[in-house]
């Protein structure tokens, strides 16, 4: 939510627990979904350099959790790490084998895409997809954008309609291939979706669906 991360019990709505998360300036957001991995969470905020954090979900104990009732204890939740190594936006990062692949940065002129290790925040690699303004010709980069994983592979849709496709691989940085979609335009924010070998692509007027299936 726009003040921090809550959990709610899905048959009643009971608030199990919550952490404060937000940038101190009003015109802020919390846009980006939780990534839940085992019994960690992420968040991340990309307002006023807020950041990223991992927090652990402990039962019981005092915490930075709030118990509700008598019949929810208390939910202590410990800080793993706290950083500005990705600043997320909108986009919700793929979490692969340990390690997050995002966008990070809040504008076009400060977007990074990048592969941080999940359980550290280690910066992995970095890649510079700035593009400052959008209102200039589209660049051979992402911008800010949204990904998904498929058959190992990372499908990246940019805002400025570069699509592109590479390996998710923690080392290295490589795009294996790119294509800029003609029929769209900016700004592409939605996510791709790939169902039955069919890859769909929005903007805000336009549907484009693509056989992405072997010859």
């Amino acid at each position: 939510m726009r003040q921090g991360l809550v959990s709610l019990n899905p048959t009643n709505g009971a608030v199990n627990f919550s952490f404060w998360f937000r940038s101190p300036v009003n015109d802020s957001v919390n846009a980006m979904e939780p990534v839940v991995a085992d019994d960690t969470i992420l968040i991340s905020g990309a307002y006023y350099k807020i950041g990223s954090v991992l927090l652990k979900v402990n039962s019981g104990g005092n915490g930075l959790g709030e118990a509700r009732s008598a019949s929810h204890p208390p939910v202590a939740l410990e800080e793993l790490w706290r950083s500005a190594v990705l600043e997320l936006h909108w986009n919700t990062p793929i979490y692969h084998d340990g390690f997050l692949y995002a966008f990070s940065g809040r504008n076009e002129p400060d977007a990074h895409f990048r592969c941080v290790e999940f359980k550290t925040g280690k910066l992995m690699w970095d890649r510079d997809e700035h593009w400052a303004p959008h209102s200039t010709p589209t660049p051979d980069v992402y911008g800010r954008g949204s990904c998904i994983l498929a058959d190992g592979k990372l499908i990246v849709l940019g805002e400025g309609v570069c699509l592109g496709c590479s390996k998710s691989i923690p080392k290295r940085a490589k795009r294996d291939s790119r294509f800029q979609v003609p029929q769209l335009h900016y700004p592409c924010w939605a996510a791709p979706i790939l169902l039955n070998k069919r890859l769909y692509l929005r903007s805000e007027y336009w549907l484009v669906c693509l056989s992405v299936a072997k010859e």
